[in-house]
């Protein structure tokens, strides 16, 4: 699928150079410069855990201190789209 134009969040560049440093080698990209050149639309915060981004059926999240947010909003999601079904 195509995520052109769409909002989302993901491990910010300054994320992965830190994690970089605890990692045997080096990645070959960065998320987000990734996304960004496919044409996505990157909400990246600096506030641990307060970044999730749900656009259409895409629901992310910036890192794992955002899960629990992430979680709830991905039940949300399941709990709308069984209902829809069975109507």
């Amino acid at each position: 699928m195509d995520y052109a134009g769409y909002e989302m969040t993901v491990f910010s560049n300054i994320e992965e150079r830190l994690a970089e440093l605890k990692m045997p080698g080096r990645l070959k990209f960065y998320a987000e410069t990734a996304l960004k050149q496919a044409g996505a639309r990157l909400n990246v915060v600096w506030i641990p855990g307060s970044s999730k981004v749900v656009d259409r059926e895409l629901i992310t999240a910036q890192n794992p201190t955002s899960d629990d947010e992430f979680g709830r909003q991905f039940l949300a999601m399941l709990v709308d789209r069984a209902l829809a079904v069975t109507r």
